[in-house]
């Protein structure tokens, strides 16, 4: 689980621009993170709370939740360069930089929420009498103590997580949308006072 987790982090280096025929990858990418970051969020507070599904669907969740994260990262990596093919100023500019700095933030937390999901998972098996093998691991995670304890974090980085996709989401569509309403009003003449 550990070694798909760093796995996870092989998207980082790839810069995918475009899709077909100079479409921008970003708008296409950011469907992935937007369904599956909110699916693994509310998967894991279910599993936190019936600790039994967790056993059953805990690899599946981690396995998502993986996916999600290296998701942000090619999402991330295209708005990167949709960002610089734009080459905004001003208000516009301003609304993508925040959008950016957000996306920046829910990385961290989304990757930290995945490693303390495995790590919860392995407490789990542990604690519930499925040691690893490893010694210091298996000691360090059998007590049920530590296990409620990584649940209670969890679930704090799930609602973080969860308000920092939305947060995201809503400063990207304000610079998409505001954007287009300037333009728009700006092209409508007024009507005399």
């Amino acid at each position: 689980m550990t070694a798909l987790g760093i796995l996870g982090f092989v998207t980082l280096p790839i810069r995918i621009t475009t899709i077909y025929s100079g479409l921008p990858a970003h708008p296409l990418f950011v469907h992935v993170p937007v369904i599956l970051i909110p699916v693994t969020i509310v998967a894991a507070i279910v599993c936190m709370v019936k600790t039994d599904w967790f056993l059953r669907y805990g690899i599946a969740l981690a396995v998502v939740s993986i996916a999600a994260m290296s998701s942000v990262f090619l999402t991330m990596q295209a708005g990167a360069a949709l960002r610089a093919a734009l080459n905004l100023h001003g208000t516009a500019a301003h609304l993508i930089s925040e959008h950016a700095q957000a996306a920046h933030i829910l990385a961290v937390v989304y990757v930290v929420f995945t490693a303390v999901l495995i790590v919860t998972f392995a407490s789990y098996r542990i604690s519930g009498g499925m040691p690893t093998g490893l010694g210091f691991l298996d000691s360090l995670l059998a007590s049920r103590a530590m296990f409620t304890g990584l649940r209670a974090l969890l679930v704090v980085l799930a609602i973080g997580a969860g308000y920092m996709t939305f947060r995201t989401g809503d400063l990207g569509a304000k610079a998409v949308w505001q954007g287009r309403i300037h333009a728009a009003q700006a092209g409508i003449p007024r009507p005399p006072a």
